[in-house]
């Protein structure tokens, strides 16, 4: 699954009414990837998946380490959990996790491949905490979202997986993650998300990361090519959709008009935390890939301890957005964009701190906009 993103915001709750040491934030969502498996086997996956292609012999998350992290991180300002994976609707117990996390009263945040998705499991979702779903589909034809899919046929039942949420009364996003093979879509993928009756799109980039790294060396968009899309999306295919349209871009590049939205989408690295298949405590996904960005195990750890005295998490809590390196650290929006995606960030550089490649690599062919940068003292 491509790295997906909504819209998280921290909590009203400050550190001092939660009784947080100085210096740490509350913890306001729960990353749970729930599924080390998935059913479909994506050219594009941020992650590097353990398991076969295709298959589903990977590793579930067990449901005392869900109940144990969700009651131990309620008093740290625990909100909202979001389920992924993996596929998470491949976990044997995925609705008693949904179940676990209602009783909770938490919002629920869930991301699919839709492929799974019934009517029966749609009503379901209806009736709890869900708050988002959101759906990959990567083409306006099957030819080629199931070419990056890797299975044939999950085209046809992703589409069904939407229609079974709007038909239970959700408007889930779709997600589509661009490169050569589908960005001339990009009109009818919006156009077939209308028809389908979701709430937005959102377009994403392939991450160099995981088994996304082939993908993005072989047809991956450039940086001049997304600035370039993002200003056609803006002026010719904004305007004239029902639909919110985001593309995966930072703050920096976005019109004013958009700043002033209040459905701007951004990881909240320094609020939240994930928890692997496996259960161990990460910065998210990526310490599948990237053990240095694992800091503890639920099993065996408090997750306040892990939240509040990781030297891992207090090293990200003093560089970011603090210590932002290059034109990152430039930025207007430094403070409200985190470096976009800390990551990505880490797993090319192996610094927590470094500019986010896109603003990086703009910014050294002239076309990172001047007018985002503060001002430096002159003399």
């Amino acid at each position: 699954m491509a790295c997906e993103e909504v819209a998280v915001r921290p909590g009203s709750q400050t550190s001092q009414e939660l009784d947080l040491p100085e210096g740490v934030p509350p913890l306001t969502s729960l990353y749970l990837y729930i599924a080390g498996s998935c059913n479909l086997a994506c050219k594009h996956c941020w992650i590097t998946p353990t398991f076969e292609p295709g298959g589903s012999d990977g590793q579930f998350v067990k449901l005392e380490y869900v109940e144990k992290a969700m009651r131990e991180a309620k008093p740290l300002g625990l909100r909202s959990v979001k389920l992924t994976g993996g596929e998470p609707t491949l976990h044997p117990q995925f609705r008693e996790l949904v179940t676990l996390t209602d009783d909770a009263g938490l919002n629920i945040i869930i991301e699919t491949n839709g492929t799974l998705v019934d009517d029966e499991l749609a009503t379901f979702l209806k009736h709890k905490r869900t708050s988002f779903i959101s759906v990959s589909v990567d083409g306006a034809t099957a030819e080629v979202h199931d070419g990056l899919r890797g299975v044939r046929g999950c085209y046809q039942d992703a589409l069904a997986g939407i229609q079974a949420l709007v038909g239970a009364g959700f408007r889930p996003q779709l997600i589509c993650t661009l490169h050569r093979g589908n960005v001339s879509q990009t009109a009818e993928i919006v156009a077939m998300a209308e028809d389908l009756g979701c709430g937005s799109v959102k377009f994403n980039h392939v991450q160099r990361m995981g088994r996304g790294e082939q993908l993005a060396r072989e047809q991956g968009l450039e940086v001049p090519e997304i600035i370039q899309l993002h200003h056609r999306m803006e002026s010719e295919l904004v305007p004239r959709s029902k639909l919110r349209i985001h593309l995966d871009i930072p703050f920096a590049f976005y019109p004013i008009r958009k700043l002033l939205e209040d459905s701007l989408s951004r990881c909240a690295v320094t609020n939240i935390l994930g928890m692997l298949a496996g259960g161990e405590l990460s910065l998210c996904g990526i310490g599948v890939s990237v053990p240095e960005l694992v800091y503890g195990h639920i099993e065996s750890d408090s997750l306040r301890s892990v939240w509040c005295d990781s030297p891992g998490l207090a090293r990200l809590r003093e560089e970011i957005p603090a210590r932002l390196e290059g034109v990152c650290g430039q930025c207007l929006h430094r403070d409200v964009c985190l470096g976009a995606c800390v990551a990505h960030n880490f797993f090319i550089t192996k610094r927590l701190s470094a500019p986010h490649r896109f603003c990086d690599r703009a910014e050294a062919v002239g076309l990172f906009p001047s007018s985002r940068k503060k001002r430096l003292p002159s003399g």
